[in-house]
């Protein structure tokens, strides 16, 4: 009777791990998945890529610099000067400013490329993207890994 109760239990105990939710250990701060559902929304982007490119480029940390770039997508007030001026951005400090400059450029290189791989590439400016448009290379490891961890995010959201 014990060994028959022991092997119920272990059963009811495997299907309810089986049930629970994947666990990514990526904890996406609440603001940033509220304005990556948003900005998904306005623009038909994945809010786990979004999320995932935040991710990938500063951990989401909003004061993160690099090379000229900025905030929590790394965007560069340089060479997106005329979108911020288009889309009333002042503050590339700021997470939701960032960020719609950043998918707004995003969205632009899906309408122009398509292949989000690509798009991933050109937006991390990766030179060969080219050359995987011509079939002679693969995508980039910034673009598998951001691929990847999208796919993770999107698992944890049960999607």
């Amino acid at each position: 009777m014990k060994k028959r109760l022991a092997i119920i239990l272990a059963s009811i105990l495997l299907t309810a791990n089986k049930q629970k939710a994947y666990a990514s250990p990526i904890q996406v701060p609440e603001d940033i998945k509220e304005i990556s559902i948003d900005l998904g929304k306005r623009y038909n982007f994945c809010p786990e890529l979004i999320q995932s490119i935040c991710f990938k480029e500063s951990s989401f940390r909003t004061y993160a610099e690099n090379d000229g770039c900025i905030g929590i997508m790394q965007v560069s007030p340089v060479w997106h000067a005329d979108r911020m001026k288009k889309l009333g951005v002042k503050d590339l400090f700021n997470a939701r400013e960032n960020m719609i400059v950043a998918v707004d450029y995003l969205s632009e290189l899906k309408e122009q490329y398509e292949d989000i791989g690509i798009v991933l590439m050109v937006y991390n400016g990766d030179s060969s993207a080219g050359a995987v448009l011509e079939g002679t290379a693969d995508i980039s490891e910034y673009a598998d890994n951001v691929l990847a961890v999208s796919a993770e995010l999107e698992r944890a959201n049960g999607k």
